[in-house]
């Protein structure tokens, strides 16, 4: 009976001390072809997508993005979010920080776990790969022009969270 006590004793322990804390991936919830049956935000969608522009640091300077941002309302671009493009995800993400959405740090811890991979073009010929939550988290860096980026010690601390996974 003593040694079921102390096996009793030991898995409990172990049981209760391991880090039970499950990462879980961002999973996007909605189609594109279901988001752009909105006529609107489709037009703006396709002329922006036409003109074939990348994922750049860039972006927010080129007139086909300004005229996407323009064109589209905050609810769309919500949507856009949740799609399971990931490129549709960070263009969308970038326009909200353009409109300055007030809830916009709460869309980019959302997607915490979103370690989907985009190709992000950095000046004019170089290419890196790197996940949907970091090109979120850099639109809000302190260097950005967004009214709601994080100040150095926040935005440090948010980006060791994110590189632990």
């Amino acid at each position: 009976m003593k040694y079921l006590n102390i096996i009793l004793l030991v898995f409990s322990f172990s049981f209760f001390s391991c880090d039970n804390k499950e990462v879980k991936n961002f999973k996007p919830t909605t189609k594109l072809d279901l988001i752009l049956k909105n006529e609107k935000l489709s037009k703006a969608y396709y002329d922006f997508r036409l003109s074939n522009i990348p994922l750049s640091t860039e972006l927010a300077k080129q007139k086909a993005f300004i005229d996407f941002v323009d064109a589209t309302n905050e609810d769309g671009l919500l949507l856009l979010t949740e799609c399971e493009n990931s490129i549709v995800r960070c263009i969308a993400f970038k326009a909200l920080v353009e409109k300055d959405y007030p809830k916009i740090r709460e869309i980019l811890f959302k997607h915490e776990n979103d370690n989907e991979y985009i190709e992000n073009l950095r000046g004019h010929c170089i290419r890196m790969k790197e996940s949907v939550r970091l090109y979120m988290l850099e639109q809000l860096s302190p260097y950005s022009n967004s009214a709601s980026r994080f100040n150095k010690i926040e935005y440090d601390k948010i980006r060791e969270e994110f590189w632990k996974d």
